[in-house]
């Protein structure tokens, strides 16, 4: 297992010291989207000493942890804030952001000897990089080639597979396919000589051609240059002129090398020694700074633990006030039943009198009617002495008349006896009939009474059940209509913070959160106001204009160039009164274009389809017409073109004097100078300020909304009050439906008896009817058999009745029977009439009874209500009490959070402070180290300058005067892997001057005059230059090179030789490649349905020179015939270059692979063949390590990392899990 684990700590989305691995023959990294695992694979290639660039950020220290930990509430219940920062430390624990200082990721490595090597490298957020090797600090070069001798070859990096890289590895050109392997191969170390050597030879064969071509010009004259000898002296002198002169050049460059070099030195030794006191410095700032933020913390920590005791004494006191309402809703509750109690009692009293008075009155009664029957009783027996009265003889006569009288009409006697007893009968049963009919109709006009009283009662009830509906429902509707406001207000809150929430994720996304400069800053507050004190004032030219397509965004802001700011104005008048304005406020410069007064050149039409992807500025940019005259000023006839070839056309071909802005920033001028690079006005920035500013304006407007739609919103309170109300109603209607129901219940029960009793009369008259005929029947009967009787009894008492006096003995009888008759009526009605009225008294008492016991109990409930209503009173004062004691709390505790607020805002504006001094002397700092890493790197180009002056010594043979040292301890070919520019980052962090290669030798400059010495201008090198290219001319017009022919063969074996190596090294990386990769492909690629698989080969555009052609790549999927690489699926092609990369690693294999998602646009059968071809061939020699999120790719290593977000530090962490115990 080559290697073993990565260490990280502070390192992109992993906070604190974290390990990962340990790693396997295969490897799968799993994880969800966004938890880290891109970032081990940068790790990994970090620590490797890859560059910054390419490992997805732009500088070294954004490698380093700058995550914010999320906050957390303390157990106790207090509310931690989110700003508030632990002290800072080098291993990034705190709490804070940005507490890190230093990131490292540490490679445990394990050689084929089992011997373990410890790879790291730091880096820290002012950019100094440190690598260490076992635990040593070493060069970079010593670094690298500890990797190198691994086989590790970063700058090739034919191990490492970036996301998103593998189809493009499939698509490269032939050329990048041929360069990839000169790199894989060591070839590509050659191409500086080689190129060197080629154009050598070059040369020597043009000297050649001509010094031959020469040669036999002058073959003739060979006689005439000997015999001419002072010629030949002052040749020989003009040689030596020309040597003596170079020599000087040499020593007067080295010389003021060497001073340079002591300079920067001292330079450097200078500003080290005050880099000390500028560290101590930004130490000092950063602890005021972190002395200040404590203070800020503890001071927010204050307000919000305050802002928390008001807001739960609001709640209490939001929860008080309910009780209050409730409670006067029971306070009304008790005083209307207490009020109906009072009215009930003295109804009932009224009744408790009004039956006490007609109980007297029976009473009175009773004993009247006892007297009159004692009275009437006498006078009937007073009467009775008046009466007619028979002596004992005629009673005698009467008894015995009376006896032979009743033998006589014997029939017609007992016939009389029967009708008499048949008519008693009939009597009692008309008398009972009557008796029932006048019941029926008394308890029916007594129920029709009732019948209205119910009638009134229950309209009474239905209105009073109607009107409390009434207040019900409007109660109700105004209880829904404020829910139904709180729902379209919650609602609206809710879409508003969604849409608040989007915008500060643009803002964020847009880098909002960056400080403004000051300039840019009181820039705009002076355009605001200049916009707001005069009209004519229409904005910057940037902010009146915007790119048709963001492409163009860079070009346009080149060709507005420092117009870009420029403030647009309707009127020159305007523009004076402006300036002025600006002058008397001292609120800087400005440049401003008047409308009025402007002067634009027409726009030539010809441009507009002048060449294809050229196009006039002013086509593609939108602005208001208004604002027309400021454009064509600004742009005039300026072209955007695609690409520099469009511009060189325009321009150069074409001959057109008109300035070309490229889609990048470059610029061909109308004078046909070209400016490159990036832009100084920031680009694409300007209009993206323009959105920041409408994204701003919107989240203005968005908080705005918020604090409006809280205004509006109904209050709880209100809430309460209602619900109180609609509690009471209800309450108020159950006990009037109940009531409602009741009487409905008496209404029809009584209308019930009312038909009943109205079916029982029309059921008793017929009876009644009946029983008057037959009673009428029989006295009419009676009277005639009584008529028989009479004539019968009238013979027999004919002289007895003329002796006493009488007509007959009927009216003898009837006088007598009539005072019996009479007297006992007249005591039979007495003692009904007592009867009566002793019965009423007895049932009047009785009510009364009941009266006065309901009365008593209305007292009782009308008192217990009265307690009830003076405790709830009681109970109210309590509330109202503890109401008006929270509101002073409240408002107290109000005093007291605006006096924290106003200490946090001073610690605020402190910490505000302290982080401007801190920016201040960490900006210091940052520049001592620039210069200082400027001046070493002067130092290292002097240094080479000089290296390479010691190295043409050599090679020319030119006496250099040395007071020590010798020129063969200069090595004459240079070390490309110390000297060639690495695909690394440099170590900038040291500051001491840097040592450099001197090789032992001091040269002597005994022979430079002082001048020479003390002038260093450009036109004294210039002018050394010009007497050797002027002697040189001389020598070559005096004779010609006999040493070209020589110079000629030797320039060419040396590039031969260069050229042999060259094509070895390719060859042999090539052959290698060319033979596996068919294989590869075919492992890749073989199934059930293809088990051949499918063929794959490469082929050389130039089999002499490969490295200076391409190489093309073919890949044909099984059972698909030959189409080119771009046709092939986006499968397919990842196969293929999975494929290629493979064959490429096993030429000089590095330990270890790691692919970073390449199986993304597979499908499960391709990935599982992928698998198992990394199944096979992984070994501990050869390790994989696989970032995948397909389950039929991971599930086949041997081991798996899994990835994931811990939200409660805000960083990534890791869980290891070795899937080979549970290998069947």
């Amino acid at each position: 297992m080559p290697l073993i684990r990565i260490e990280v700590s502070d390192f992109k989305s992993y906070r604190g010291h974290q390990v990962i691995g340990p790693f396997k023959n295969f490897t799968s990294v799993i994880g969800p989207n966004g938890a880290g695992k891109s970032n081990l694979m940068d790790a990994i290639s970090f620590v490797l000493g890859v560059k910054s660039a390419q490992l997805r950020s732009s500088q070294l220290k954004d490698l380093v942890y700058r995550g914010r930990r999320l906050a957390k509430g303390p157990l106790d219940g207090s509310e931690a804030t989110q700003d508030q920062e632990d002290d800072d430390n080098s291993d990034g624990e705190g709490d804070g952001e940005g507490t890190a200082k230093k990131a490292w990721v540490l490679a445990v490595f394990q050689d084929e000897k089992r011997k373990e090597w410890l790879f790291q490298r730091t880096i820290s957020t002012t950019g100094a990089s440190e690598y260490r090797l076992n635990n040593k600090v070493v060069t970079y070069s010593a670094y690298n080639a500890a990797l190198t001798s691994h086989n590790i070859l970063v700058k090739a990096k034919n191990f490492l597979v970036f996301q998103g890289d593998v189809e493009a590895v499939a698509s490269q050109s032939p050329r990048e396919l041929s360069r990839l392997i000169e790199q894989i191969s060591g070839s590509l170390e050659l191409a500086q000589e080689y190129e060197k050597a080629k154009e050598a030879q070059e040369r020597a064969t043009e000297n050649a051609t001509f010094n031959f071509t020469k040669r036999r010009g002058i073959a003739g004259e060979i006689k005439q240059y000997k015999e001419q000898k002072g010629e030949a002296e002052r040749f020989e002198s003009l040689c030596d002129q020309k040597d003596d002169l170079i020599l000087k050049r040499i020593l007067y460059k080295l010389f003021h090398i060497e001073e340079a070099l002591e300079a920067n030195a001292r330079d450097i030794q200078t500003k080290s020694k005050a880099l000390a006191g500028l560290r101590a410095e930004h130490g000092e700032h950063e602890k005021a700074l972190e002395d200040v933020r404590a203070e800020q913390a503890r001071a927010r920590t204050a307000v919000v633990r305050e802002e928390k005791k008001a807001k739960k004494a609001e709640k209490a006191l939001e929860a008080k006030e309910p009780e209050l309402v409730e409670v006067d809703a029971q306070i009304k509750h008790s005083s209307r039943k207490l009020q109906n109690s009072q009215k009930m009692q003295e109804q009932v009293g009224n009744d408790a009198e009004r039956q006490q008075a007609k109980l007297h009155s029976l009473r009175r009664d009773l004993a009247n009617a006892r007297q009159a029957a004692d009275e009437a009783a006498e006078a009937h027996r007073r009467a009775s002495q008046h009466n007619t009265s028979l002596s004992e003889t005629s009673l005698a006569e009467y008894r015995s008349l009376k006896a032979s009288a009743s033998v006589l009409a014997v029939s017609e006697r007992q016939a009389l006896e029967t009708l008499s007893r048949d008519e008693k009968t009939a009597s009692r049963t008309l008398t009972q009939v009557r008796a029932k009919h006048e019941e029926l109709e008394r308890n029916q006009e007594r129920l029709r009474g009732d019948e209205q009283t119910q009638k009134a009662s229950k309209s009474e009830l239905e209105e009073k059940l109607a009107a409390l509906q009434g207040d019900h429902a409007r109660s109700k509707q105004e209880y829904e209509n404020q829910q139904s406001e709180r729902t379209r207000i919650s609602r609206l809150e809710t879409e508003t913070n969604e849409k608040l929430a989007d915008v500060y994720q643009r803002l964020l996304q847009a880098g909002v959160d960056r400080n403004e400069s000051e300039r840019e800053a009181k820039l705009k507050e002076t355009l605001a106001s200049l916009q707001r004190i005069f009209p004519g004032v229409r904005g910057r030219v940037v902010d009146l204009c915007k790119p048709t397509q963001r492409k163009y965004e860079t070009a346009v802001s080149v060709i507005l160039g420092r117009n870009i700011d420029a403030v647009v104005v309707d009127e020159e008048k305007i523009a004076i009164e402006c300036i002025d304005y600006m002058r008397t406020q001292r609120a800087g410069q400005a440049t401003f274009l008047p409308l009025d007064t402007i002067s634009t050149k027409p726009i030539n039409d010809k441009f507009r389809s002048f060449a294809r992807g050229a196009r006039l500025a002013v086509d593609v940019i939108q602005y208001e017409p208004a604002v027309e005259r400021a454009m064509l000023h600004a742009c005039g006839n300026a072209l955007v073109c695609d690409t520099m070839d469009v511009a060189r056309y325009v321009c150069w071909e074409r001959g057109q004097e008109v300035k070309a802005v490229t889609l990048e920033g470059t610029v061909i001028h109308k004078s046909g100078l070209i400016t490159g690079g990036r832009s100084t006005h920031g680009g694409g920035k300007k209009w993206e300020e323009k959105d920041v500013q409408g994204l701003t304006r919107l989240r203005d407007n968005l908080v705005a909304q918020l604090q409006e739609l809280n205004r509006s919103k109904p209050r709880g309170k209100a809430d309460e009050n209602v619900i109180a109300e609609i509690t009471r109603l209800e309450s108020a209607i159950t006990v009037v439906r109940d009531d409602l129901s009741a009487c409905r219940s008496r209404y029809n029960g009584i209308k019930e008896e009312l038909k009943h009793i109205e079916r029982e009369l029309k059921k008793l008259s017929p009876e009644l009817k009946k029983a008057q005929t037959s009673h009428s029947k029989l006295s009419s009967q009676i009277a005639e058999l009584q008529s028989v009787i009479d004539s019968a009894e009238d013979g027999v008492f004919a002289s007895f009745c003329s002796d006493i006096g009488v007509e007959n003995v009927r009216e003898y009888e009837e006088r007598q029977l009539k005072v019996a008759e009479e007297e006992s009526q007249a005591r039979l009605r007495f003692d009904q009439q007592v009867a009566r009225l002793t019965h009423q008294s007895q049932f009047e008492e009785e009510q009364l009874k009941l009266t006065q016991s309901r009365l008593a109990t209305l007292r009782n409930a009308a008192e217990d209500e009265q307690r009830k209503l003076e405790e709830l009173e009681e109970k109210k004062r309590t509330i109202q009490v503890e109401i008006t004691e929270a509101q002073e709390g409240i408002a107290q505790l109000r005093e007291t959070l605006q006096g924290l607020n106003d200490v946090l805002e001073e610690k605020t504006k402190h910490v505000d402070q302290a982080k401007k001094t801190h920016a201040k002397a960490a900006k210091i700092l940052d520049q001592a180290l620039k210069e200082i890493g400027l001046k070493n790197d002067e130092i290292e180009k002097l240094a080479l300058e000089r290296s390479a002056t010691y190295r043409k010594c050599r090679l020319e043979d030119i006496k250099l005067p040395l007071l020590e040292g010798n020129l063969k301890n200069v090595p004459m070919e240079e070390n490309l892997r110390e000297e060639v520019a690495m695909d690394v980052d440099d170590d900038d962090g040291t500051q001491q001057p840097r040592q450099v290669q001197d090789y032992g030798i001091e040269a002597d400059f005994d022979s430079l005059t002082e001048e020479e010495r003390a002038d260093n201008s450009p036109e004294t090198t210039a002018e050394f230059d010009a007497q050797i290219a002027k002697l040189n001319g001389e020598i070559e017009r005096m004779a010609p090179n006999l040493k070209a022919i020589e110079k000629f063969k030797n320039a060419r074996d040396q590039f031969n030789d260069v050229k042999r190596k060259r094509c070895e090294l390719f060859n042999m990386a090539y052959n290698h490649i060319s033979d596996c990769i068919d294989q590869v492909y075919k492992d890749l690629t073989k199934g059930k349905a293809s088990p051949m698989g499918g063929v794959a080969y490469l082929s050389l555009e130039d089999s002499e020179e490969p490295y200076n052609a391409g190489i093309k790549y073919h890949a044909m999927p099984p059972m698909k015939r030959f189409r080119d690489m771009e046709q092939l699926s986006g499968g397919e092609k990842t196969v293929a270059a999975l494929a290629l990369l493979f064959a490429i690693h096993s030429y000089q294999p590095a330990p270890f692979f790691v692919l970073d998602e390449v199986d993304a646009a597979l499908d499960n059968t391709n990935v599982a063949k992928i698998a198992n071809y990394i199944r096979s061939q992984a070994s501990d020699s050869f390790q994989f390590i696989v970032i995948s999120l397909k389950g039929s790719l991971y599930e086949r290593g041997n081991s798996l990392v899994g990835i994931y977000r811990d939200q409660d530090v805000n960083s990534s962490r890791t869980l290891t899990l070795d899937l080979t115990q549970y290998d069947e």
